[in-house]
């Protein structure tokens, strides 16, 4: 699946998690805020009132009937119906009272003076809590906002758990990754934003659980038929009484409340309701696990009791709401906690912004292959986006220059050159082409029909037609370097058709040649995005595992690779991955020495300020440079990064690839990409990669309805496997494999399960061929020619050949083999018919 792709079918629980938290962000923000300064609120208030609160200590303090009294005698037709009290710390008694005029269950209240009952003004910042209280229950809206709340506590839950279902689904396996982000800088949106949502997991759905009971009846009638397992304690006298005594009521209850940390007095309201006592001992389970007593009005006399710890687990559970919702139900480190939490709220805002605004910016740049329907109708004013490609490069490139011309309003025509009959170009008067070199100068596979009917003739003429040529190849082979798209541009010249630009060749994908055919390409037609390539993403070595220890050739290793930050982890059998590698540190110190830079000269790279000779790593090295650059920062920003490097996917499945990597060697030593894989890079270590489709090579629902031949040798062996294990996976056993190395004991990659397989029947035929053991001594080829027969077979009933590995001896050997068996004309239709898919290198 492309990149593009993968944004139009992204993960329902992702899309309801990015959804939720956009939506309901901005009012989780504020109730995390809020929620954070109420944690420590009485703290706060009495450290600000310091000077207010100090003279108010236990030995101070007026007996409650004594506070009572005074207050009722200075303030006549004020009935007291409660009074609340710290007795752990110095702070004011809340007092209620009812007068004639009072209408309500709750009356009036007043702040007193415990030392005198006098009433006093209101402590310095209670009005901005109570403002913050009301931000965070209704949000200071009334009904209206406290069923915001409520909607916005449930979306909190739904954000919890869809974004520990993300986590996981991501990262399975990465152990303490999980709870440690893996770098301070660069990604540190998306590193924090799972990494402190799962350390603040816990916080938010134990706050949110809890914080419903709040918002909704429908939530707490629940909540009480599912734990409440008794009704709650309740006293009823047996007659009216007299009055209320408070000195009788207080001589009998003061013994048994002793040292409590706070004690709540509700004086009866109607006639034979009795005083209900609330207290929290001092060694209580948490600062709301009150105990109850009932008290008789007029004698004082203790009529029943709840306690806290003999109540019911259920009933003990629904009375620890507000300790659970505060955190102090784990005492003080759970208040820390959950105010941490609150407090981390606008980060996980603005972090997920930031995701969602990368997210977005990337769905716009980043296209594996963008998704264009190009298909004017051929014409003077269609202009035609041609292109020839082998490992799906060129293809994508044509397909971003289709996507640029549309939207600058052009009617665009895209095609393979192998859908194209050399006299249709004369439909068109423009014309775009990307051609890319495969082999010893050949067309790739797709496109040699059109490369031996076009450039080998003479007709038709195109002198009405004028085109632009970009030409992909590779250096590493001079002799054939660009070989096909200078051959297909001579062809057209010597039509006649007339040149937009000069013919532009790419070397390995250069992003300098690219940008000069994007620009062209703006001149020409006025495009603004068609030089948008995409991004690579960050990815983690997570295992290595050399497979062919003491061979002959080469160590290979098995790599593993995990996503940290993808905008793709979906493909398909046969698709590559493009690897940026990194120069040794030996080598950038060694060139910063050389030319007299200071390597820790800081500078931008990948979003994050680094030093330069860290940045220097995925960078080509110039020769040029005589001293410190005046400005580091440009300088820097216009050197070539290193080219990309194509690995063959070696597994099927969404999220970790594996890949099977040779360590190349040379006379100047290890290859910079493979010894950069193999021999330098730690495991955890951050890899640069983006996947490709490689059209050429992948299977569709045409071969795993047919039999399929697999060739290869070598690391051929990774695109091989994986179209074996799609096949396999889908019941598909009419599978042959030939394969060739060196040596049977050492370098038969994953020879114990293709045995395995083999023998279960899921391959139905395995041969294989290796060059330097001495009862052997063939190559991939010599086998199959041995079974010339077979292959015939295999062909008539409509098999398809995939041909993966080395280009020099292998695929030159296999396409003669097969030549000589089926004959030239049968090998070229079946290319035609797309019945021989190569990926060769």
């Amino acid at each position: 699946m492309s990149t593009i792709d993968r944004f139009r079918a992204i993960d329902p629980i992702f899309q309801l998690h990015w959804f939720i938290g956009i939506t309901a962000g901005i009012v989780l923000m504020l109730i995390g805020i809020t929620g954070g300064l109420m944690s420590f609120q009485e703290d706060i208030l009495e450290w600000i009132n310091a000077d207010q609160v100090a003279h108010f200590e236990n030995d101070q303090r007026l007996s409650p009937p004594a506070l009572i009294a005074r207050y009722e005698a200075e303030h006549p037709g004020h009935a007291v119906s409660s009074l609340f009290w710290r007795q752990d710390r110095p702070y004011p008694v809340f007092l209620g009272y009812r007068t004639p005029e009072t209408t309500g269950r709750r009356g009036e209240r007043a702040m007193l003076d415990p030392t005198t009952a006098e009433p006093i003004g209101m402590l310095r910042g209670q009005w901005t809590f109570g403002l913050i209280r009301q931000l965070h229950q209704r949000l200071a809206a009334g009904a209206t906002g406290k069923f915001i709340v409520g909607i916005s506590t449930i979306a909190l839950v739904l954000l919890s758990i869809t974004g520990l279902w993300i986590r996981w689904k991501r990262r399975p396996r990465q152990g303490w990754r999980w709870v440690w982000p893996r770098a301070l800088g660069g990604k540190l949106a998306g590193e924090w934003h799972a990494v402190l949502g799962l350390w603040a997991l816990l916080a938010y759905l134990i706050a949110s659980l809890t914080g419903l009971w709040w918002s909704f009846d429908w939530y707490r009638d629940g909540a009480k038929a599912l734990f409440e397992s008794e009704t709650p304690a309740h006293v009823e006298l047996a007659q009216d009484t007299a009055g209320v005594d408070m000195d009788r009521i207080w001589a009998s209850i003061a013994p048994r409340l002793g040292d409590a940390k706070s004690v709540f007095i509700r004086l009866p309201g109607e006639a034979r309701d009795p005083v209900e006592v609330h207290y929290v001992p001092a060694n209580a389970f948490h600062r709301y696990a009150d105990d109850e007593l009932f008290v008789h009005p007029s004698s004082g006399e203790i009529l029943g009791e709840a306690r806290f710890a003999d109540e019911a687990t259920g009933n003990q559970l629904l009375t620890s709401l507000y300790a659970l919702h505060m955190g102090a139900f784990f005492g003080t480190p759970g208040v820390i906690v959950m105010m941490l939490a609150s407090f981390a709220m606008p980060v996980f805002f603005v972090t997920g912004l930031l995701l969602y605004l990368r997210r977005r910016r990337m769905k716009r740049q980043v296209a594996a292959t963008p998704s264009v329907h190009a298909d004017a109708p051929p014409g003077a004013d269609t202009l035609l986006v041609a292109y020839a490609s082998q490992s799906g490069l060129a293809q994508r490139i044509a397909g971003q220059t289709a996507a640029a011309l549309q939207s600058a309003g052009r009617a665009v025509r895209m095609s393979g050159l192998n859908e194209i009959q050399p006299a249709s170009l004369r439909d068109h008067r423009q014309a775009l082409f990307v051609v890319s070199t495969h082999g010893d100068g050949d067309a790739p596979v797709a496109a040699r029909a059109f490369d031996r009917r076009f450039c080998s003739a003479t007709t038709p003429r195109l002198e009405e037609l004028d085109y632009a040529l970009l030409s992909l190849g590779d250096t590493d082979y001079a002799d054939s370097y660009c070989a096909f798209g200078r051959r297909f541009d001579r062809a057209l010249r010597e039509r006649g058709a007339r040149t937009l630009i000069a013919p532009i060749e790419v070397d390995k994908a250069d992003a300098t040649a690219l940008a000069d055919w994007h620009a062209a390409l703006a001149g020409l037609f006025g495009t603004t995005n068609a030089d948008v390539e995409p991004v690579f993403d960050r990815w983690r070595l997570a295992a290595r595992r050399i497979l062919n220890p003491d061979s002959l050739g080469g160590p290979t290793a098995c790599l593993r690779l995990e996503p940290i930050e993808a905008s793709a982890t979906h493909w398909q059998a046969g698709d590559i991955v493009e690897i940026r590698p990194r120069q040794p540190q030996a080598t950038v110190e060694a060139w910063l020495q050389q030319h007299g830079i200071d390597g820790e000269t800081p500078v931008v790279h990948a979003d994050r300020a680094q030093p330069l000779r860290s940045a220097l790593a995925d960078r080509h090295l110039p020769d040029d440079v005589a001293g410190v650059p005046a400005d580091v920062q440009t300088w820097f920003d216009g050197l070539a990064p290193l080219a990309a490097r194509d690995y063959s996917i070696a597994n099927i499945g969404n999220g970790a690839i594996e890949l099977l990597v040779r360590l190349a060697r040379h006379e100047y030593g290890t290859g910079l990409a493979s010894g950069w894989l193999i021999e330098r890079a730690e495991i955890g270590d951050t890899v640069e990669l983006r996947l490709r489709a490689n059209p050429g090579f992948r299977g569709d629902a045409k071969t795993q309805r047919s039999p399929a031949i697999f060739i290869g040798n070598g690391t051929g062996m990774a695109g091989l496997r994986s179209h074996l294990l799609e096949r396999m996976d889908k019941g598909q056993h009419a599978n042959w494999l030939l394969f060739g190395e060196r040596q049977r004991a050492v370098d038969f990659y994953y020879g114990e399960r293709l045995t395995a397989r083999h023998h279960s029947g899921e391959i139905a035929h395995l041969d294989t061929a290796f060059s330097r053991d001495a009862d052997d001594g063939r190559y991939v080829q010599h086998a199959l020619a041995e079974h010339a027969d077979r292959l015939r077979d295999w062909i008539a009933n409509g098999a398809f050949v995939f041909v993966c590995g080395s280009h020099d001896g292998m695929a030159a050997g296999v396409t003669q083999t097969l030549t000589e068996i089926l004959g030239a004309e049968t090998v070229e239709q079946l290319n035609e018919a797309g019945r021989i898919r190569m990926d060769v290198y």
